[in-house]
């Protein structure tokens, strides 16, 4: 790592306990602790840590000072238009459920700075086409790229509502899909809002888990992830009123195959930000908390432009089918050209399929003549890439299993 990486480490774990943070005894380049800190989202954080010292830059101190002014503005806005949206959802008899950052906020010392890029709202499948019309009333734009998420935008305001908290598979075999459709069986209605219920904060937990390993095996996860956890465990009992039952949430991650992933988190927060976390250190690989932390720089908030993701789709699926290498690979391939039910009736342009398994070979013939028409290389590309990636896939099934996923 460098210098001004293992600075922001400091400051972060500063915030934690909260301290005012001192200036490095040695120099650091404070723009690129800037830009570190509005590619991982936390401005907010950094700005309140530094916002005294006198060693700081002028262009970084304004940098930092305008995302923190930013977050909170956007806040401010977002809580808002929050009440607007659910108002107009228990005004039309439908049931609602905020999950992510909307609650995880009320964790941190300052809710404001916990940082969100949209709000995100469960209702039932059911509610669809009424939810939908509320509120497109209140004059947002949709969008469906996934037909289990549609996402509604305003200027600089952004909500998805869903139909199901979790849709997508892990490297594993485990239904998250069908064990997260379980969380209305433990919400709780919230009286002072029509039809508004909030998540069990145990079982809000294990979701945060499994969120947080699914944006790890496929791009990356940033820094506020692990800040969401210390955060959850450290404040949990004033929050919620109760403290967790660790042995239970312990049993319930074991059940997800979650608990060595756990484990391997909380330890990586004690290792980082010198906390103490409720389950057993797991001890680290040598030098894997470097390793980890460089990656989580590298990626920003969700590695998207980070081309160290190129092969994590494909080495999720090879690891689907723990085998040898050149068998998985030949799976892999079926698999892209007859994709599983499951995977095409998420996507928009399959929908149709969704309640209808039997309609599956249409949808690949629609599939095989769009991409023949229209990305025929791309198509090829993605068929053969177990072959022409293997080492880069196989070095990210190794840097997953590292993980404990």
């Amino acid at each position: 790592m460098t210098k001004e990486q293992r600075y922001f480490i400091t400051l972060l774990s500063d915030y934690i306990h909260g301290r005012q943070s001192k200036a490095p005894a040695y120099h650091v380049n404070w723009n690129q602790i800037a830009s570190i800190a509005s590619e991982q989202v936390l401005s907010g954080i950094i700005y309140q840590q530094c916002r005294k010292m006198k060693k700081i830059s002028t262009g970084a101190k304004r940098e930092l000072k305008e995302g923190y002014f930013s977050d909170v503005y956007q806040s401010v806005n977002s809580d808002y238009a929050y009440r607007q949206v659910v108002d107009a959802l228990g005004k039309n008899e439908i049931d609602y459920l905020p999950f992510k950052g909307t609650l995880l906020r009320n964790y941190y010392p300052a809710p404001e700075l916990r940082t969100m890029g949209d709000r995100d709202i469960l209702i039932k499948h059911e509610d669809r086409k009424k939810s939908d019309q509320a509120v497109l009333a209140l004059g947002y734009t949709k969008f469906v790229d996934n037909i289990a998420v549609w996402t509604y935008v305003r200027p600089y305001l952004m909500f998805e509502i869903h139909d199901v908290m979790f849709y997508e598979h892990l490297s594993n075999g485990v239904d998250y899909r069908g064990y997260f459709s379980n969380v209305w069986n433990s919400a709780v209605h919230v009286k002072s809002r029509s039809h508004g219920y909030v998540p069990d904060p145990a079982f809000h937990f294990l979701y945060l888990m499994a969120h947080t390993a699914k944006h790890l095996t496929n791009k990356g996860m940033g820094f506020r992830a692990f800040l969401d956890m210390v955060f959850f465990c450290r404040n949990a009992e004033r929050v919620d009123g109760k403290a967790p039952d660790w042995e239970q949430i312990r049993t319930e991650l074991e059940e997800l195959s979650l608990y060595e992933f756990t484990c391997v988190c909380f330890s990586l927060c004690e290792a980082w930000f010198g906390v103490s976390m409720p389950f057993e250190k797991k001890r680290l690989e040598p030098g894997f908390a470097r390793l980890a932390a460089e990656k989580i720089f590298r990626d920003g908030l969700f590695g998207l432009s980070n081309e160290d993701n190129a092969s994590a789709q494909a080495a999720k699926e090879i690891r689907r089918y723990s085998g040898r290498y050149s068998i998985s690979a030949l799976k892999l391939m079926v698999r892209r050209v007859c994709p599983r039910y499951d995977d095409m009736r998420v996507v928009k342009w399959y929908g149709f399929l969704d309640g209808r398994p039997w309609l599956l070979p249409i949808a690949w013939a629609y599939r095989w003549i769009h991409s023949l028409k229209h990305k025929s290389r791309q198509g090829w590309a993605l068929v053969t890439e177990p072959y022409r990636r293997k080492k880069q896939i196989e070095e990210r099934e190794l840097y997953l299993s590292r993980w404990g996923l």
